[in-house]
C-alpha cells in the first residue's frame, strides 16, 4: 500500500510538471512562429511526447478511485449486492486488459530504440515508454482499489433503501 502511495505522489508531481511543459511548449510555438517567423517543429513533437505521457499516468491515478468503467445510468439502479459484482466484475476485467497492455508495451518500447523522432532527434524508446510504464501505475492503483473494496465493511440496511 505504502508503495502505491509513494508511487502516486510522484506520479502527480510527474503530471504536475508535464503539464506546466506543455503548456510551455505551445507557448513557445506560438512565439516561433508568429514573433520569430521561424518553424520549430520539435516544440510539438515535445508537447506531444509530454501529453502522452501525462494522459497515460494520469489514468493510472484514475484508478485509484474507482473513476474509471462506471455507468451511473445502470449502476445506480443495481442493489448495493449486484453492484458489488459488476465492479469486482469490471475489476478483474480491467486488470486482464491492462496487464495486456503491459506486457505488449515492453516489446513495442523497445522496438522504438531503433527510430529516432524527426523533430527532437531523440529514440523513440522514451515516447512508447510511456505505454509499460502507466500500465503499471493502472495495474498498481486497480489492485489497490480493489482490495480496499474487498476490506470495505457491508452497511446492513443499505440494500433495502436502495
Amino acid at each position: 500500500m505504502w508503495l502505491v502511495e509513494k508511487v502516486d505522489v510522484w506520479t502527480r508531481w510527474v503530471c504536475i510538471v508535464a503539464c506546466g511543459g506543455v503548456f510551455l511548449l505551445a507557448l513557445l510555438q506560438i512565439l516561433f512562429r508568429y514573433v520569430l517567423k521561424v518553424s520549430a517543429p520539435w516544440t510539438e513533437e515535445a508537447a506531444r511526447y509530454l501529453m502522452i505521457w501525462m494522459a497515460l499516468l494520469a489514468s493510472g491515478l484514475a484508478f485509484r478511485n474507482g473513476d474509471h468503467f462506471n455507468i451511473d445510468f445502470l449502476t445506480n439502479r443495481l442493489t448495493s449486492h449486484h453492484r458489488t459484482i459488476l465492479i469486482h466484475g469490471t475489476n478483474l476485467l480491467s486488470s486482464i486488459f491492462i496487464l495486456c497492455i503491459i506486457l505488449w508495451g515492453i516489446p513495442f518500447a523497445q522496438l522504438g530504440f531503433f527510430t529516432i523522432s524527426p523533430g527532437l532527434q531523440i529514440t523513440m524508446f522514451l515516447p512508447y515508454l510511456a505505454i509499460p510504464v502507466g500500465g503499471i501505475i493502472m495495474l498498481l492503483n486497480l489492485f489497490l482499489f480493489t482490495s480496499l473494496l474487498l476490506k470495505k465493511p457491508r452497511e446492513k440496511g443499505s440494500e433495502e433503501r436502495e
